[in-house]
């Protein structure tokens, strides 16, 4: 904990109250810090190792854990055969770095943490709305849209989504929305459903995280609270009169039909849903040096989607927003002056634009290679997958022990105190 003169005194606006946006409000608060998190809704998720141990910190592991999945391993299949290619077992890891891979709903990862939130004395306001008008930079202020009031804070930390307005002032521009050629379907089945059939409830009678691999797609299976998820990734147009945003309601009985060639056991316990819902996918974003996540009077920064919005084939959405904004208050928490908050700014930019830039990297990589083409390729794959040990560019990144150390056993209060200190010594010297 730092020394609380300065902190105290100095206040911090978190817009968004999603997942990071709660987190980074009570990182702040232990640091000392006076915080406000605003956050649109007027009422009131897969986390791996790296992001678990932020919250052990935080101190609502216990109450996670309470409706969480603990899988103990990750089973990656043949689309056509439903043959195991490589299975990965979870509880090593979790042992190793301190922390499980967990499945969890979003609302409950949320709630949690907004209970703390409130416990720690963070201030959280509902039903308010920005828009980028509202973002004065020159000022350092916050203009409330629909209404006349204006929010003064000493920062402002954008935890706004992929579709943020505090991004898009800082580069005094909308991002662009590009199509990935990707959408998911989300179709969610009844356990029950699925145990009622004796040869597959083999399926859901061990917590295990199920892909099944696909030209150009893939399934991923899991199960929380009684009800199996499964989410479809699926090729889709990249012209832009095909963009859609927010959900989409597909008939499951016309996407089943297309899957003619895949594992019978899948397509029969799509068959058990009762509904598919279908969100796009759009190119992630891994920013130059020259793109800030700061502006120049240090007033407001980004972070989580906001900051480098990605793919979900490493499940690292959730992780690498925790990560960020864990970094960001631990840096912030050493300042002991303005000057100090522009330099733990500066080595928060720095730090995290690396790293997410290798995660989406990584993550597009491992997109390619779990969705290759019926052929050649896709064969070795599957010959590394049976008959290869893991290790440095092994088909499953999560198993290479030499990226799983670097992704999973990721230490955000160590890289920023040691990147603190690194600057300190070269200011000084």
């Amino acid at each position: 904990m730092s020394d609380l003169g300065f902190q105290s005194n100095f206040h911090v606006c978190i817009i968004g109250g999603g997942v990071v946006g709660l987190a980074g409000g009570i990182l702040l608060r232990r640091q000392g810090f006076r915080v406000t998190v605003l956050e649109r809704d007027p009422t009131l998720q897969t986390l791996h190792p790296n992001a678990v141990r932020v919250l052990q910190e935080i101190g609502v592991f216990e109450k996670m854990m309470a409706k969480s999945i603990v899988p103990l391993s990750i089973i990656l299949k043949s689309y056509t055969t439903g043959q195991v290619l490589h299975k990965q077992d979870l509880k090593e890891p979790a042992t190793k770095y301190g922390a499980p891979l967990l499945t969890l709903h979003r609302a409950h990862l949320r709630q949690v943490l907004y209970d703390e939130a409130i416990a720690y004395g963070v201030t959280i306001r509902h039903g308010i709305k920005i828009n980028v008008a509202g973002v004065d930079l020159a000022n350092g202020i916050l203009k409330l849209a629909d209404t006349d009031e204006t929010i003064h804070a000493d920062l402002f930390i954008g935890a706004d989504g992929g579709e943020s307005v505090v991004r898009t002032a800082l580069l005094g521009r909308k991002p662009e929305a590009i199509p990935h050629g990707k959408i998911v379907h989300r179709i969610l089945i009844q356990e029950e459903d699925i145990i009622a059939r004796p040869h597959l409830k083999y399926l859901v009678e061990q917590p295990n995280i199920i892909v099944w691999l696909g030209p150009e797609c893939e399934a991923v299976t899991y199960g929380l609270d009684g009800v199996f998820n499964v989410a479809f990734t699926w090729p889709w147009s990249k012209a832009p009169e095909d963009i859609f945003f927010g959900a989409q309601t597909v008939d499951l009985d016309d996407f089943r039909a297309k899957l003619g060639s895949w594992e019978p056991d899948l397509r029969e316990i799509l068959g058990l849903g009762t509904s598919c819902l279908r969100w796009m996918f759009f190119e992630p974003v891994a920013d130059d040096e020259q793109t800030p996540w700061v502006d120049a009077a240090g007033k407001f920064c980004i972070v989580g989607d906001a900051a480098h919005r990605g793919l979900p084939y490493l499940g690292q959405g959730a992780a690498a927003g925790i990560e960020s904004v864990s970094t960001l208050a631990e840096l912030l928490g050493k300042a002991k002056n303005q000057d100090q908050v522009h330099e733990g700014l500066g080595i928060y930019q720095r730090l995290r634009k690396e790293r997410t830039g290798h995660v989406i990297r990584a993550t597009l990589k491992t997109g390619e290679i779990w969705q290759m083409a019926d052929g050649p390729l896709k064969e070795e794959r599957d010959r590394q997958f049976l008959h290869e040990t893991p290790t440095v560019g092994y088909p499953n990144p999560l198993a290479d022990p030499f990226f799983q150390e670097w992704l999973w056993g990721f230490d955000a209060t160590r890289t920023a105190n040691e990147a603190w200190d690194a600057h300190q010594r070269e200011r000084n010297s």
